[in-house]
């Protein structure tokens, strides 16, 4: 799922933001995503929040159906700790947990 970038009215390619909403069996949804400013002094730039509290400014980019094979765990997992603007941002993380 991809959202402009706070302050911007649209997204622009690389100049938005992204991550993955991911709906558990119990039929809760939940926001995984990765952030520079996300988890300050906490073990994590990746975070989860619940998707009741995204805006209607996130888009559907791609789904996959991963038939219950994945824990939220897992998909923080492979978004990473660390954030890097070139190396390992938000892009890339949601990137990672589509392709796990």
């Amino acid at each position: 799922m991809t959202r402009p970038l706070s302050g911007m009215p649209v997204r622009v390619g690389l100049l938005s933001h992204s991550g993955v909403r991911v709906t558990l069996a119990d039929g809760s949804m939940w926001l995984v995503h990765k952030g520079d400013t996300f988890a300050f002094g906490l073990s994590s730039r990746t975070v989860v929040v619940d998707a009741r509290w995204m805006s209607s400014n996130w888009a559907i980019v791609e789904t996959k159906d991963f038939m219950g094979s994945k824990t939220v765990k897992d998909f923080v997992k492979a978004g990473g700790t660390d954030y890097s603007l070139i190396f390992d941002n938000c892009h890339l993380a949601a990137c990672r947990m589509m392709n796990q």
